[in-house]
């Protein structure tokens, strides 16, 4: 039910009239009073309360355990169901979290402490959760677990914010807190591990298909410090799984390899991180330097080859890409002069941007249709080079500070 007066039918409890005042016309405000009268039914008094506030539904919820009305407990949780959605992560949302966990261990009622804890980022989860984590476990069981965790990462997030980068950094304490802890810790750091690398490893796989240099190894680098926190947080078949994941990658992915070795170097791995974290430190550092051993043996480009690598898949079916691949693999084809429609231009433009090819494209505007010019330019040698000398000195820092094992 709702009924509206028009302002003009009410009288205003004050009015200030404002005259010309020389660069603009006089005003009249006025002011006025609304009330509203809310009602719902009493049943649902106590979800009405929750939504205007979620700390006061969890305080009453937790003061029904303690006075041992579990029944009534779980029937007014249950009605929360509705209204219960996004309740915030990171650090501001620690305590909310705090005391729906406590009241989700205390349901005894699996489907409902998984509604309550839903909501949460899984950057709102501390040490300070450790033991009701691992008593909720131990009560709802491991496939309890591994749901409820997947609820607290959502949509796959970038790990460029500051909650999620503070959050990774405690993740190794807080999983080797899980494994220790009483109950059932290891159900929930397992699932934890893996949903932060599936993460990690579908930002991974993107950027290895990226193609411009400085861009793909500015995003590979910022992968680094979590991949290292991932495995300084792992349990041994997962340290094994995601090791054996990242040995299969091309050799761009050592440009997040490194920085993660890097990392692990920077902070070495404690006892309370494990030795599976130090196993697969070792098993990469091994890794990269097979790679970049064999990447600093390779003979020097002949100062005749222009050869360089496809431009990549086109799924178009443009017909144009077959003859800009066979430019680029010839060794002595330098400039190539094709004449294209505007169109047609535009994509072999796209073509050699998107895979960031060192040839210059411009178009001359003589005659129809204009030329498309093709060069290939000297950072076919120089970019050569410069990975060169940057493998020379990653080899050099890797058998330093990640020397192999004796025997």
């Amino acid at each position: 039910m709702c009924a509206t007066t028009e302002n003009k039918d009410l009288t205003p409890y004050q009015s200030e009239y404002e005259g010309y005042m020389g660069n603009y016309g006089n005003t009249l405000d006025r002011w006025y009073r609304r009330a509203a009268v809310v009602l719902w039914p009493r049943q649902r008094s106590f979800a009405a309360r929750a939504e205007a506030g979620s700390e006061g539904a969890l305080r009453e919820l937790q003061g029904h355990l303690d006075t041992g009305e579990l029944e009534l407990a779980r029937t007014l949780a249950r009605s929360l169901a509705p209204i219960w959605k996004h309740r915030g992560s990171g650090e501001a949302a620690a305590p909310l979290f705090t005391a729906a966990l406590h009241v989700a261990v205390g349901l005894e009622e699996a489907d409902t402490a998984a509604m309550l804890l839903a909501p949460f980022g899984v950057e709102t989860l501390g040490e300070r959760h450790v033991p009701d984590l691992a008593e909720a476990a131990a009560r709802y069981g491991r496939t309890w677990s591994r749901g409820a965790v997947g609820s607290w990462f959502g949509p796959v997030a970038a790990y460029t914010g500051a909650d999620r980068a503070a959050w990774l950094e405690s993740l190794p304490g807080l999983c080797a807190a899980l494994r220790t802890a009483d109950g059932d810790g290891d159900a929930v750091a397992a699932p934890l591990v893996e949903g932060v690398w599936q993460a990690a490893e579908q930002q991974l796989t993107g950027w290895l298909d990226v193609g411009r240099e400085a861009e793909r190894r500015a995003g590979m680098e910022r992968l680094g410090v979590p991949l290292a926190r991932i495995l300084q947080a792992c349990d041994p078949k997962t340290a094994d799984t995601i090791v054996t994941a990242l040995r299969g990658l091309p050799d761009t992915a050592l440009e997040c390899l490194l920085p993660a070795l890097r990392t692990a170097a920077h902070r070495p791995t404690t006892v309370r991180d494990g030795a599976p974290a130090a196993h697969a430190f070792q098993t990469l550092a091994d890794h990269c330097e097979a790679r970049l051993t064999a990447a600093v043996t390779r003979p020097v480009r002949a100062a005749d080859d222009w050869s360089l690598t496809p431009a990549g898949t086109c799924r178009s079916g443009c017909g144009l890409c077959p003859d800009l691949d066979a430019f680029l693999t010839s060794r002595t084809r330098r400039v190539m002069d094709w004449p294209l429609a505007k169109d047609r231009r535009r994509h072999i433009h796209s073509r050699i941007d998107l895979a960031g090819l060192p040839v210059s494209h411009t178009t001359r505007r003589q005659g129809r249709p204009y030329t498309l010019v093709l060069t290939k330019t000297n950072a076919v040698f120089t970019r050569e080079q410069a990975a060169r000398i940057r493998a020379e000195t990653d080899l050099a820092w890797l058998r330093e500070k990640w020397p192999r094992p004796r025997g």
